[in-house]
């Protein structure tokens, strides 16, 4: 190989190991983007949420798929946690995911 050709090669190889900006940890999820989410998704997992927020002791409310002042409220106390604390800061994987994550953080196993 031309030496050229391997710097190229090295050049490129190099620009590969980046990480994209898409999967490299972004701005902290906000309570609105887990709102926007929470909102978008069918009754069944919008109650599954709120239960799982209610049994972490997170949500005081009825359980009824609704966001209101009382799911925000647990959203907020969860993102507060020092549970959630400890593993937010690490995720790696585009943004979107990270809200996901988030919304659906106590009905994971990886994170009990």
């Amino acid at each position: 190989m031309k030496r050229r050709g391997f710097f190229t090669a090295a050049a490129i190889g190099a620009a590969s190991l980046r990480v994209s900006p898409l999967y490299a940890q972004s701005a902290e999820v906000t309570l609105a983007e887990v709102q926007v989410l929470f909102q978008s998704r069918d009754l069944g997992a919008r109650r599954m949420v709120q239960d799982s927020l209610k049994h972490e002791g997170y949500y005081t409310g009825a359980i009824n798929g609704a966001w209101g002042p009382g799911t925000a409220e647990g959203f907020r106390a969860l993102m507060a946690s020092d549970r959630y604390q400890r593993h937010a800061p690490t995720w790696t994987f585009a943004h979107e995911i990270q809200v996901s994550e988030t919304m659906f953080f106590l009905t994971s196993d990886a994170y009990m």
